[in-house]
């Protein structure tokens, strides 16, 4: 019977080492799920299809809750950033509107900011988008299409000046128009580094020369918004966001569609991209039902930043119940993951704005001042009672940029005359 030749001490150490080799590239799945837990959205999308056990991690308990403490604890794209609390009041029976600094760990520290309306006569403003941008804030007044940018920090402001359709319209104010006016979207160009106000006008008179030195057209089909309310807008490095709602209203009358989406314009090159809303919140883009509602805080929506991503609030009135869904890649319905479902909470009358990270502003039935906690899941109360709306959050983040350089860019939509 041959012998087995023996192994030299050699050749076994090169066995020990592959074995250890092939040993070390297996990874059990409770450090695989703690890794990709901690991965950006758009990159866990991607990975998804790697395994069929992680295309199935967005339904597992326990990995979205690995998830979303990792998100939350990581969102630091408005660190340092303080509150306004916007507050309607009518002293003497005028409407005008007073700013509230929110600062502090649980926002206790409130301060009224001293601020001067620069619409001078006609006290009634909105803040226009989730929040500052370098330091910089749009306020408009819906009403009147007015627009003015204003730095908290250095108390400056600058009217922006209408387009030469609207001082054309002031000045003939005998003839008959109809116009409408939506802002959808304030950004600043990061090529440029200029500030850009995006409009959307419509009216009735093909005839009339838009041209003018601070105004242009721009040439792009592109959905407007359609919608004035507070939140339906975001910024976010280079690119506009806005909520596109349902079709409704005179619209739908002549037949102009537009579906529940989120519209992206690039400041930079201006091309834009549409991302379908997900079926599960579209309820809350009914805007005729919300316009009848509106004094009631009934379906709400609000789009924010959280931890460098875009996210979409939703609130259900007759549930009674918050959800969040994040954006993982722009153009892409199926990107969107429900991140949070938070209720029923029946003690909310009706929601007032998003915090730095995700806090949930609202006014509850008793007009407290409230707000829910993403991360501990409670709801904590500021002190402070509203008893009348028009109440609202918005983020600030102190800057020393000056706002000299800015380009007024128009969109235009022309419709014909005897629609």
């Amino acid at each position: 019977m041959e012998k087995k030749k023996p192994v030299s001490t050699t050749k076994k150490n090169e066995i020990v080492s592959t074995q250890v080799r092939s040993s070390s590239t297996y990874i059990s799945d409770d450090i695989a799920f703690s890794i990709l837990s901690k991965l950006p959205l758009k990159s866990f999308k991607r990975v998804e299809s790697v395994r069929k056990s992680w295309s199935l991690l967005s339904e597992d308990t326990h990995f979205m809750n690995m998830f979303r403490n990792n998100f939350l604890s990581s969102n630091s794209y408005y660190d340092g950033a303080s509150l306004f609390l916007k507050v309607t009041t009518w002293p003497d029976m005028q409407q005008m509107q007073v700013l509230y600094t929110l600062s502090g760990h649980r926002f206790q520290n409130i301060v009224n900011s001293d601020f001067s309306n620069p619409f001078k006569h006609d006290r009634d403003f909105q803040i226009f988008g989730f929040g500052s941008i370098n330091g910089t804030l749009l306020l408009h007044q819906r009403c009147c299409y007015r627009h003015a940018l204003w730095h908290p920090s250095t108390k400056k402001y600058k009217i922006l000046p209408p387009s030469q359709f609207e001082s054309y319209i002031l000045d003939d104010v005998k003839r008959y128009y109809s116009i409408v006016c939506y802002i959808d979207g304030f950004g600043c160009d990061c090529v440029t580094d200029d500030y850009q106000v995006i409009r959307y006008i419509f009216f009735a008179d093909p005839n009339n020369d838009l041209r003018s030195n601070s105004w242009r057209i721009l040439d792009v089909d592109m959905p407007p918004s359609l919608d004035t309310t507070e939140g339906n807008h975001v910024y976010m490095d280079g690119v506009c966001h806005w909520l596109c709602q349902k079709d409704y209203g005179y619209w739908k009358k002549h037949n102009i569609s537009f579906q529940p989406s989120l519209v992206s314009f690039y400041l930079s090159n201006e091309v834009f991209f549409i991302t379908p809303i997900p079926s599960d919140v579209d309820v809350c883009f009914d805007v005729e039902t919300n316009w009848r509602n509106f004094f009631k805080g009934t379906n709400w929506r609000n789009l924010a930043v959280l931890n460098g991503t875009i996210a979409l609030f939703s609130y259900h009135e007759k549930k009674t119940t918050f959800q969040i869904s994040i954006l993982g890649e722009i153009g892409m319905k199926e990107s969107w993951t429900k991140l949070f479902t938070m209720g029923p909470l029946p003690c909310v009358d009706r929601p007032i704005g998003v915090g730095m990270k995700g806090e949930i502003f609202f006014i509850r039935k008793d007009k407290e001042l409230a707000w829910f906690d993403l991360s501990t899941q409670m709801i904590e109360e500021l002190g402070f009672k509203v008893d009348r709306p028009g109440c609202r959050i918005t983020i600030y983040k102190e800057s020393i940029l000056p706002f000299e350089g800015i380009n007024n860019y128009l969109f235009f939509l022309f419709l014909p005359t005897d629609i």
